[in-house]
């Protein structure tokens, strides 16, 4: 037997015009002479069961009639026609301070409010510390409530609702008050509801939670229901419809399609949406506040059957979003930019790409793993793997006896500093995110006026998981030499190493840096085309966009080591002030030693901010080597005869962890002088053993 029923239900209300009209249109006159009074019809003929246990979702645009329809069931009003039956005991959150009276204390609200609900003054007192604890307001229980803020009503109002063990519990979307850390506590606590069994009806214009939470939804319409249907149809269905129409977009292409909806694009395959309701985003944190894409005044420009120019205005910021939408040849391009009408300083960018749960491994670069299964007390988002410099290609997949498609994400970072990971989101959220995010340094952080290109993505939902196997082996395979159990791949400016299948470095790996006029040029910041195969040997050729210079990287096996080669083209005179080629290895390492001396790597505080120097002799030497534990020996050789190379011990910053071999090359005096023509930069051998 179904625990809510609601059967063919209708509610009118007066319109009501304030105390002007009773000389005007609808006042006093109109009464007098006879004329019906206005009605608004906020319900209309509405009928749907919800069975004990259920999670149902009721979702659609402002003035829709979600809250009144829960009103309804809570027995807050009563439907002008038709009925409704409810079979147990009712806990609502339905609107900011319903039910509390303002010259009592907190505690004493909690009392009252429990006795509405049916229970007893000494149930009561058995639940009485949780609900203080979990509300987390303090001394102030005992302060009158009309003494709180907003988040203080819905705090104590939740937390009451939540512990008085109700059959039903109805919340409206009065839970977007609380600060974040109260919604992750009100969100588990919602789970807990669940897996005890309990009737929950969740109304709320947040997509990801809807899908997270509800089995199924219902969408309204100006007081109608126009679907009932599963989670994902349902929000399927209304992801075309919501918002300005003028910020609204479809875009098909063969199986594909794509929705731009006011700041979030939600991605098709096969009419599956492959994306998780909270789609695709972006942000930029300014001023100690996050700025979100779907905040933005939304217009959508060039539109067409595959593709669109969506801009996006940020009046906070003075700078407008502007993505580049399209759909070609089985996969989505989206590529993302800002424009400035002043300066703007950006202290955090971040894309976020979302998908469902039912996705359970991840690839990136050359690294893959499973994803863990997110549970109710999962609160926090957790990082499947480790911030890093932006690698070309990652992927998603589900299990092996699914039949839903693998996801390919490429992606171009068109600023230096991008950083991509995926992720575990909260369990309310509940998806894989694919997170690329830069934090600007003091040199990048300010964005002049005018436009500034932010990264570019291509999704491509690829119906075949062996294919994209494949593909990523290729391509792989096509930069990578391997050298008996080490493998170095060439990955747009720096070289991944990995021994016997465990990767040794990590953040910028292998690269290289030239320090002009101030501003250290690194070689993951050049454009990098040019592949050539010559024998063993794998040729690279990157150009700079800032300084008139082009490098070139010769690897080719040396015995068990990877020898390495880079020559640096200058076409102008080029005063550089130093340089050096370096490797980043992981944090496992614990010691160190150069030609000259030896040591120890510290361990990593919140005080370490900056790269640090760890040796204090920088006579001219040939190698520098990390070992530590069972991690294999790493010994960086430089054999530049030409050049004197000092090598140099560093830990980076806290945020990286990385320990650091490096061959500096620094002036005897002044500056180094680059001529026009090519010169050897470094040469020498990257040799790693087993302990």
């Amino acid at each position: 037997m179904a625990i809510i029923e609601v059967d063919k239900i209708t509610k009118r209300f007066r319109a009501k015009r304030g105390g002007r009209v009773l000389i005007g249109r609808g006042g006093l006159g109109d009464l007098i002479r006879g004329k019906k009074t206005e009605t608004v019809t906020a319900l209309e003929e509405m009928s749907f069961d919800v069975e004990p246990g259920e999670s149902l979702g009721i979702i659609g645009a402002n003035g829709s009639g979600k809250s009144t329809l829960l009103k309804i069931i809570a027995g807050v009003t009563v439907p002008t026609e038709g009925d409704v039956r409810v079979r147990g005991r009712v806990a609502s959150l339905l609107e900011l301070g319903a039910g509390f009276h303002p010259m009592l204390t907190g505690r004493e609200n909690v009392y009252l409010n429990a006795g509405i609900l049916g229970m007893r003054h000494k149930h009561v007192d058995e639940v009485f510390d949780q609900i203080l604890e979990f509300s987390g307001i303090g001394s102030f229980i005992d302060y009158p409530v009309d003494t709180y803020s907003s988040g203080m009503y819905v705090r104590i109002g939740f937390a009451v609702a939540a512990y008085t063990n109700p059959d039903i519990f109805l919340i409206d979307e009065v839970l977007s008050v609380g600060d974040e850390e109260f919604q992750r506590r009100c969100r588990t606590r919602i789970g807990e509801l669940m897996e005890m069994g309990k009737t929950i009806v969740f109304v709320s214009h947040d997509l990801g939670i809807v899908n997270t939470l509800c089995k199924r939804v219902i969408l309204l319409s100006q007081g109608k229901m126009v679907l009932r249907d599963s989670t994902s149809k349902a929000i399927d269905f209304y992801l075309r419809q919501i918002g300005a129409e003028k910020g609204l977009h479809t875009m098909r292409s063969g199986p594909l399609e794509a929705i731009m909806s006011n700041g979030r694009i939600s991605l098709f395959y096969n009419q599956e949406e492959v994306t998780s309701a909270s789609g695709m985003q972006f942000k930029v944190f300014n001023l100690g506040f996050w700025h979100e894409s779907k905040d933005a005044d939304w217009e959508i420009s060039d539109r067409s059957d595959t593709s669109c120019i969506a801009r996006g205005y940020m009046a906070k910021l003075s700078a407008t979003f502007v993505w580049d939408i399209s759909l070609e040849n089985g996969e989505m391009a989206w590529k993302l930019s800002i424009h400035c009408d002043r300066t703007l300083c950006a202290d955090m960018l971040e894309s976020n790409l979302f998908f469902p749960t039912h996705y359970t491994r991840w690839t990136y670069d050359d690294g893959n793993g499973t994803f863990q299964e997110l549970r109710p007390e999962d609160t926090d988002w957790v990082a499947a793997t480790a911030p890093e410099l932006l690698c070309e290609t990652s992927a998603l997949l589900p299990p092996d006896d699914s039949d839903r498609p693998a996801i390919v994400i490429s992606c171009e970072g068109l600023r230096a500093h991008s950083r991509g990971s995926w992720l575990n989101s909260d369990y309310m959220t509940g998806s894989r995110v694919f997170r690329t995010e830069e934090h600007t340094g003091e040199e990048s952080k300010s964005f002049d006026p005018g436009d500034h290109e932010i990264i570019a993505y291509r999704i491509r939902p690829d119906a075949s998981k062996e294919a994209l196997k494949k593909r990523l082996s290729e391509q792989s395979d096509r930069q990578t030499l391997t050298v008996g159990k080490l493998r170095c791949r060439f990955d747009r400016g720096r070289i991944r190493l990995s021994f016997n299948g465990t990767q040794l470095t990590d953040v910028v790996h292998v690269y290289a840096s030239m320090l002009i006029q101030n501003l250290w040029h690194d070689s993951v910041n050049l454009r990098w085309e040019s592949i050539d195969h010559d024998g063993d040997v794998l040729r690279f050729e990157g150009s700079s966009r800032r300084v008139p210079l082009r490098m070139t990287w010769e690897m080719r096996p040396e015995g068990d080591a990877l020898g390495l080669t880079i020559w640096i083209e200058a076409f102008e005179p080029l005063d550089v002030q130093e340089y050096h080629t370096s490797i980043v290895l992981k944090e496992d390492y614990t010691d160190w030693k150069t030609d000259h001396e030896s040591g120890s790597f510290p361990e990593f505080t919140s005080e370490m901010h900056d790269w640090h120097h760890l040796n204090e002799n920088y006579a001219v030497a040939s190698f520098g080597e990390a070992t530590g534990g069972s991690q294999p020996t790493v010994r960086l050789e430089s054999s530049t005869d030409d050049v004197a190379t000092r090598m140099t011990i560093l830990n980076t910053g806290h945020q990286q962890r990385g320990r650091v071999l490096q061959a500096l090359c620094p002036p005897d005096h002044g500056v180094i002088r680059f001529e026009p023509g090519k010169r050897l930069y470094f040469k020498g051998r990257i040799v790693v053993t087993e302990v």
